[in-house]
């Protein structure tokens, strides 16, 4: 994917889970923003999960309490996946807010 094409489409898959969030019903008491290519959540207790894209690496990177993850995009499944377990970003994203939430989270 070429460098441009990566920046457009980092950003919507970004704006994506932004309007995902935003709208999701379990998520109204965290604090979601997306500003300059980089979206946040900040929980209650001031903790803080990050997504921004990395145009030079052409991954999204996530800062979550449970640590740093790297995604990048796999044209075959068509999914953000991790560059380290395989899991997909849509998959770490439920799981972390669920562990931070207590609840299981469905994205």
């Amino acid at each position: 994917m070429s460098q441009p094409s990566f920046a457009v489409f980092a950003e919507q898959t970004l704006d994506d889970f932004y309007a995902r969030l935003s709208d999701h019903p379990d998520l109204g008491d965290l604090d979601i923003d997306l500003i300059d290519g980089v979206l946040t959540l900040e929980f209650e207790d001031g903790a803080q999960m990050i997504l921004n894209r990395q145009e030079a690496a052409a991954q999204i990177w996530l800062s979550s309490p449970e640590g740093p993850a790297h995604f990048g995009y796999d044209e075959a499944t068509g999914q953000w996946q991790n560059d380290r377990t395989g899991e997909t970003l849509e998959t770490t994203l439920a799981r972390v807010l669920g562990g931070k939430l207590g609840t299981s989270i469905e994205l």
